[in-house]
């Protein structure tokens, strides 16, 4: 199986260190809210990713750049999509306005429409407004004196699972860009790093079998997004393989002494 390690944009060095600290974890009085704070540089880390290709792009319409700006759309998408599992379970407000789909008036996707249909000139007012909503985002997440509470990081990432299979497989999410394929990949990622770092040292004390089954369950979901081309993607397998990662995910809440989360709402 691969790691997210590889696909990290945090030094190895770094991520070994924090899967270390969530493995040490385990055998603490608290391990959850060990595992939580263990995963919490991974988010900070993609959502400073998000803001500085919030900033390429803002720069690059600035300066009349097309192609500049669209790749630094997608560079800002793709530290947003890994950070997902935590947006809008824990910064709502911030996501509608980041992150509204399908009829977005602002954010990532209003930005798309013009910019992949060569409207440059329609994106400097939006690209301001996203570059100011991921500085805040950045900030609030950064804080030192903010924590991931175990349970809405579980929420997030079952019912990423299942807007994967349910949803996104579907590919429509970034259609301009034609990133939905790119988008489900960090989606993919982000969920593995939750689970990783917040839930699987724990688990495996609890449940193997089932701490087992998550894993292989990502694995599957990730081999069915690794297909290079949204129309190779087998639909009907990822549709199932990302519920029954969510269904997992849902079964984990009772050996971690949390609440079954709610999907599909």
């Amino acid at each position: 199986m691969r790691s997210f390690f590889q696909f990290s944009y945090l030094s190895r060095g770094a991520l070994i260190a924090a899967f270390a600290a969530a493995t040490i974890s385990a055998a603490t009085a608290d391990p959850l809210t060990d595992g939580a704070k263990a995963y919490k540089p991974f988010a900070a880390e993609h959502i400073g990713i998000a803001l500085a290709g919030a900033k390429e792009l803002q720069a690059a319409a600035k300066g009349g750049d097309v192609k500049a700006a669209q790749a630094a759309w997608i560079k800002s998408r793709k530290g947003w999509e890994a950070a997902e599992p935590i947006t809008g379970e824990f910064f709502s407000k911030l996501d509608d306005a980041i992150d509204a789909w399908p009829d977005a008036k602002q954010g990532y996707h209003a930005i798309e429409a013009a910019l992949f249909s060569g409207k440059l000139d329609q994106i400097a007012a939006p690209a301001d407004k996203l570059v100011a909503d991921l500085t805040e985002f950045d900030k609030q997440i950064k804080a030192p004196g903010f924590t991931f509470a175990p349970q809405g990081l579980l929420n997030g990432a079952s019912k990423l699972a299942y807007e994967v299979g349910e949803n996104k497989s579907k590919g429509g999410e970034s259609p301009y860009a034609g990133t939905s394929l790119i988008d489900m990949g960090e989606n993919v990622e982000g969920i593995e790093a939750v689970f990783k770092l917040a839930f699987e040292p724990a688990l495996k004390a609890r449940d193997k079998k089932l701490a087992a089954a998550i894993d292989d369950k990502i694995e599957d979901v990730e081999k069915l997004v690794k297909v290079g081309d949204m129309k190779k993607v087998d639909q009907a397998a990822l549709k199932r393989n990302g519920e029954e990662l969510a269904v997992l995910l849902q079964n984990a809440a009772s050996k971690l002494k949390l609440k079954k989360p709610s999907v599909g709402e």
